[in-house]
């Protein structure tokens, strides 16, 4: 409901900035973040905080590679970023970090709240 709910609002921002909606990288951003703040709320919050630092730092990786690349001699370290640009648009590096993420939380989730016990409200301490 929450990624249907995010469909719509990009289809009506689109509509009302007459600007073609980026469904992808919102779509899988707006998963990645959902999934880490609900595996947050009930207690589980180590997993989206690695997962969250290393979706940045991947997405931080592609950046440092393409600026890194036009220094003399690197121009190799942009090849992986370009190609995949090439291939699949400008949004598919955020889009593709984001997604894998996302599925890596969402197999998490799957296995930590489906336990009875995951949302039992913790004992008070006596």
């Amino acid at each position: 409901l929450f990624l249907a709910a995010l469909a719509a609002l990009l289809t009506l921002c689109a509509a009302v900035l007459d600007e073609p909606a980026a469904y992808a990288e919102a779509l899988t951003l707006g998963a990645l973040l959902f999934l880490a703040r609900l595996l947050t709320t009930h207690g589980f919050a180590y997993a989206p905080a690695v997962v969250l630092t290393a979706t940045a730092t991947i997405q931080a990786a592609a950046l440092a590679a393409v600026f890194t690349s036009r220094i003399p001699g690197c121009g190799f370290l942009a090849t992986p970023v370009e190609t995949l640009v090439t291939t699949w648009g400008a949004g598919s590096a955020p889009t593709l970090a984001c997604g894998a993420a996302a599925l890596v939380l969402l197999i998490h989730a799957a296995r930590k709240l489906t336990r009875a016990s995951a949302h039992a409200p913790p004992e008070p301490s006596r």
